[in-house]
């Protein structure tokens, strides 16, 4: 898990029209879309934040 004050910093790394949703899967945590590019094409990035502990794994974003 994460607290809101660490999901609040991650999240300014990403621009405010981005489109954003829950997955879990090959990772757990919040799935970041480029509006400009579209779902499941273009840039994204992950936000981890799962039920365990998440501390060490640092939001990616793919250009």
């Amino acid at each position: 898990m994460i607290t809101i004050k660490k999901l609040k910093e991650e999240l300014e790394k990403f621009n405010d029209d981005d489109l954003c949703f829950a997955y879990e899967g090959e990772v757990i945590g919040l799935i970041i879309h480029n509006k400009k590019y579209g779902y499941k094409r273009g840039k994204q990035g992950v936000i981890y934040c799962s039920e365990g502990d998440d501390e060490g794994k640092e939001t990616e974003t793919i250009d």
